[in-house]
């Protein structure tokens, strides 16, 4: 057993009591150990200093090695686009120019296994373009840049920029005047342009496409909203991560990588911004692009 005793004006004892037996397991005598509590203490917080330091190290042996993984990919995913990209674009130069009829008159059938290549080189070319961008991300961790940019004007851009069908009624209203906010056009102009598609993809029956610029105060607004699929509720947290594509029986046939979303509301929010979305399954979603404005005159190239 273990005692403590302290006598007046002096430091704490400890007092440990260790029975010795004989053969017959009576106790024969015993062993008092006196210690002095200070050393104890020391030795005890001496041992809670070493415990810590020894967990601190292999913490931080384990975040080197996390570091040295994500830089390991981010080195392999630069590589392989970047090796991706010329092939691919050499093949689709010379699709295109087969399917124009630069080569020679294609028959029918071969006309139409071309047209079908170049639509599979351009899903895999938007892959590796979206690739790029994610590994841009990661990279940099960098602001975006950020110069005065006339949103209206790059929404008007996004809007006609993208395939529809006859059966798609695209509605536009972009109020009055100029709507500037600070960005970079060509990257703004992939956030809208992405959205937009999507609007257009995931309606596969038509209806209509409508994209509302709002400006309330100091914050440009836009809603791009469809009559579409709509998206089930226990999909809603999936929707702007890497790679979450949700897959469904009713969207299946659609193509996509799933990274378009996620690096859509990535960019804004480095912008001071956020891109949310509200849906209800079969009737079609909303996404609501957000963005601080700005006060800064938007340079206007002349025409």
């Amino acid at each position: 057993m273990t005692q403590g005793a302290t006598r007046p004006n002096s430091p704490g004892w400890g007092v440990t009591v260790q029975p010795l037996r004989d053969p017959g397991g009576r106790i024969d005598h015993v062993v008092q150990t006196v210690r002095d509590a200070t050393q104890i203490q020391a030795e005890d917080g001496h041992s809670g200093a070493v415990a810590h330091h020894d967990e601190v190290a292999s913490l931080r042996l384990r975040l080197d090695r996390l570091m040295a993984l994500d830089k390991l990919k981010s080195d392999f995913m630069n590589l392989t686009t970047h090796e991706l990209r010329s092939p691919l674009a050499i093949v689709y130069g010379y699709l295109s120019m087969m399917e124009s009829g630069m080569l020679g008159e294609l028959s029918e059938g071969l006309h139409e296994a071309v047209g079908s290549s170049i639509q599979s080189v351009e899903v895999m070319m938007q892959l590796v373009t979206e690739l790029v961008e994610m590994a841009r991300l990661d990279e940099t961790r960098l602001d975006p840049t950020r110069e005065p940019v006339d949103l209206a004007d790059v929404v008007a851009e996004a809007a006609v920029s993208v395939d529809g069908s006859e059966r798609h009624h695209l509605n536009l209203d972009l109020g009055s005047g100029p709507a500037p906010v600070l960005g970079e056009r060509g990257q703004l102009l992939r956030v809208f342009s992405n959205i937009v598609d999507n609007a257009l993809k995931y309606s596969p029956d038509g209806g209509e496409i409508g994209i509302r610029l709002r400006r309330t105060g100091r914050q440009v607004s836009v809603d791009i909203s469809d009559q579409g699929l709509g998206i089930a509720p226990s999909d809603m947290g999936r929707l702007f991560t890497r790679f979450g594509r949700i897959v469904t029986t009713a969207t299946e046939g659609i193509g996509g990588t799933g990274l378009g979303l996620y690096l859509c509301r990535e960019l804004v929010r480095r912008l001071g911004g956020d891109v949310t979305a509200t849906s209800v399954e079969g009737q079609g979603s909303t996404f609501t692009v957000r963005l601080p404005g700005t006060t800064r005159v938007v340079a206007r190239s002349a025409t």
